[in-house]
């Protein structure tokens, strides 16, 4: 069961179509006093496309009291709920109404008849919308004038400009008179009919409902957007379900595959490892050789500082960066090591670091020194210190 039903119910005829059937218009006589029994005779014609899972009827004029009450800017919900309110000043009904609004008209007509209509046809499907016919028309057609049924010796006109109703009219039809509605043309039910298909969305503030159906509407709308809503959440979840399957497969095999690229290529980055070894190797070894052949190796140096020193001195601490050589220590005359590193070849930037201090030792004056500098290679034929 599938598809939806839109109803035209008129004073004396029923017409309807079914998404379906597309445009083929199916019509039936019918006693509005009976509505099962229109509702059979509707069931009988439509035959196997008959049982539809949604229904929209469409109000005819013949039903209907049309009003154009002058009411402020409200809300659809609060402007719905001061018809429902003061109804006795707006329609010629007693009792409970259902209340409709469009383009300023509003229309009406008594609950306990559009109460029967919905309950016979809803055995064709359900009723999800209820809307006027000059509701549907609205939704078919742009602009112009169109007869429409009303009741027996009655005419009705719907006048429709730019896609807003303009006039909706029943007046007294008078015998050979066509003309007291001005130009007017047939209305093409087929397509309002096929318009009013897709009206079940149409917010039940805007169609023809009583309070008591138009809450039965809202929770029903209510609960197909918590099916909705849990159908989505479930789509979700099975998603993310059959998405972390994937990306498990998916993550098994690179595994695999990185697994074996790394058994293939464990050969060449040894060999890789081998090749790296040996290049520092021979940078290590070209340095070494560069060292020594400059005299700036730290042998070297330390040889030349031990040439270089005096005999009483006596290095306590001796520190290299890479760049820069700092000695401490003490002697019996510390300030005369400067000029002795200075004048050496293989020296440069000779300089004290922290001042001198004298002391005693074992009876003996001592000065402690801290000395900074750098080292070169000494040029060819160069002098050194001593």
């Amino acid at each position: 069961m599938s598809g939806t039903t839109a109803i035209l119910l008129d004073a004396s005829r029923i017409r309807a179509v079914t998404s379906s059937t597309g445009a083929n218009v199916v019509e039936v006589a019918w006693d509005p006093s009976f509505p099962p029994d229109g509702a059979q005779r509707l069931r009988d014609a439509l035959g196997a496309s008959a049982q539809t899972s949604s229904v929209v009827l469409v109000i005819g004029l013949g039903f209907l009291e049309v009003a154009y009450p002058e009411l402020p800017p409200l809300a659809p919900q609060a402007r719905r709920s001061l018809l429902l309110r003061d109804a006795d000043r707006y329609f010629p009904i007693e009792g409970s109404i259902a209340v409709a609004w469009q383009d300023g008209f509003a229309f009406a007509m008594q609950a306990r008849a559009l109460t029967p209509f919905v309950q016979a046809f809803s055995e064709l499907g359900k009723v999800d919308a209820v809307l006027t016919l000059p509701q549907a028309i609205a939704q078919a057609v742009n602009s112009g004038a169109y007869n429409a049924d009303a009741v027996l010796g009655e005419r009705g006109t719907v006048t429709l400009r730019e896609g807003a109703l303009r006039e909706v009219r029943r007046f007294v039809a008078t015998p050979g008179d066509d003309t007291a509605a001005g130009p007017t043309r047939d209305l093409d039910v087929s397509g309002v009919l096929l318009a009013a298909l897709s009206s079940r969305s149409i917010p039940t503030t805007s169609q023809l409902l009583d309070a008591t159906t138009a809450a039965t509407f809202d929770r029903r709308r209510v609960a197909r957007a918590w099916r909705s809503a849990a159908l989505i959440a479930a789509s979700v979840v099975a998603i993310a379900w059959a998405g972390n399957r994937v990306r498990d497969s998916e993550l098994v095999q690179a595994q695999q595959q990185l697994a074996q690229l790394t058994a293939d290529a464990a050969p060449a980055q040894r060999a890789a490892l081998r090749l790296d070894r040996a290049l520092t190797e021979q940078r290590l070894l070209a340095s070494a050789d560069s060292l020594n052949g400059s005299g700036t190796t730290p042998s070297a140096i330390l040889a030349r500082l031990g040439a270089l020193l005096p005999k009483d001195a006596f290095v306590q601490r001796l520190e290299w960066d890479g760049t820069v050589w700092r000695i401490d220590g003490s002697a019996t005359d510390a300030p005369r090591i400067v000029p002795l590193l200075d004048a050496d070849a293989h020296f440069a930037d000779v300089r004290i670091v922290s001042a001198s201090t004298r002391f005693l030792d074992a009876g003996k004056q001592r000065e402690s020194f801290s000395i900074a500098f750098r080292t070169k290679s000494p040029s060819p034929g160069a002098r050194s210190g001593r």
